[in-house]
């Protein structure tokens, strides 16, 4: 009786644990990712394919501002522009259609941190002021209606840094190991960190490169101009990067600073991507065998545009 009991038990705890493990998940991701921040579309027959002259045919123009990454916009961040029409020729004021910000901000989408799921974030929709051909014409014509959409935006990435007692000794790695390629993780962003490799720099540093590449497909511009595309702000983010050790420095940056264990300044992408040096200096401390957290922060504008035609008729 008492060996069935036994038994008993023993398959009870054999059935929980199996249990648990199937029904606990983890999830080891930082961040969503992804390649695109703010996604611009017409609505729906806003503009219509046509309309008809003579102020006969009152329409709206409206676009739906999707966040497919990871950083949230204000309202005052965003701004919305119409171009490729005659203002006055559709009953409105050139003030209307340029520099117009959403009535609300834009959400960021979001990561379960439990199972790793992707919660979306709503839509914001904006709607230029009703328009209407006033004209004649002689006949019919098709007007382009093309939409930028310039935002703020900023990217976040990680990475691991390995310091050791001695950043030259590559046999004892099994803590870390300093020269090789390590994994990056990035937020939903058009900008993206798309390798960092650490190597040593001598008995009392490290050393690592960055890669930057815009992913996208828009306007990148430096973050405060609102994508002015003057060539003195077109193509510079801000880059930002703390390792949580003090005596960082990154080579190439204009407009460096220091604030803490981070450093930080300007690069122009003119090709679309950039490499950038940074070297860790490491005190006595320091120097011991461990992975510290790199954290990198971009910080950009970019414009996404979007384009349709509305053929206006005669009648």
């Amino acid at each position: 009786m008492k060996r069935t009991s036994l038994l008993l038990l023993v398959l009870a705890v054999f059935l929980l644990a199996s249990c648990s493990s199937e029904t606990i998940t983890s999830n080891q991701n930082t961040f969503l990712g992804g390649t695109t921040g703010l996604l611009v579309n017409f609505v729906e027959g806003e503009p219509p394919l046509e309309v008809t002259d003579g102020n006969a045919t009152p329409f709206t123009v409206s676009i739906k501002l999707e966040n497919r990454g990871e950083t949230e916009i204000a309202a005052d961040d965003v701004l919305i522009s119409l171009r490729g029409i005659d203002p006055i020729s559709f009953s409105v004021t050139l003030d209307e259609i340029i520099n117009q910000h959403p009535t609300s901000m834009i959400l960021k989408n979001d990561l379960n941190p439990d199972n790793g799921e992707k919660i979306d974030s709503p839509p914001v929709y904006f709607t230029f002021p009703m328009m209407n051909y006033q004209g004649s014409l002689a006949g019919n014509d098709d007007f382009p209606f093309v939409v930028d959409v310039c935002y703020k935006y900023r990217t976040l990435a990680t990475s691991k840094l390995c310091v050791k007692e001695n950043t030259m000794d590559s046999t004892h790695n099994d803590v870390c190991t300093v020269s090789e390629k390590k994994s990056v993780q990035n937020s939903g962003a058009p900008i993206q960190i798309v390798s960092f490799d650490e190597s040593s720099a001598g008995q009392d540093a490290v050393a690592f490169s960055v890669k930057i590449k815009d992913m996208g497909s828009g306007l990148l511009a430096q973050q405060g101009t609102m994508c002015n595309d003057h060539a003195g702000t077109k193509n510079i983010v801000k880059l930002t990067v703390d390792t949580g050790i003090s005596g960082l420095t990154c080579g190439g940056l204009s407009n460096p600073s220091t604030t803490g264990t981070a450093y930080s300044g300007d690069i122009r992408m003119s090709t679309g991507e950039v490499s950038v040096r940074c070297t860790q200096q490491l005190s006595p401390a320091d120097k011991s065998d461990k992975v510290m957290i790199v954290d990198m922060f971009i910080d950009y504008d970019y414009q996404e545009s979007k384009a349709t035609s509305v053929l206006v008729k005669h009648i």
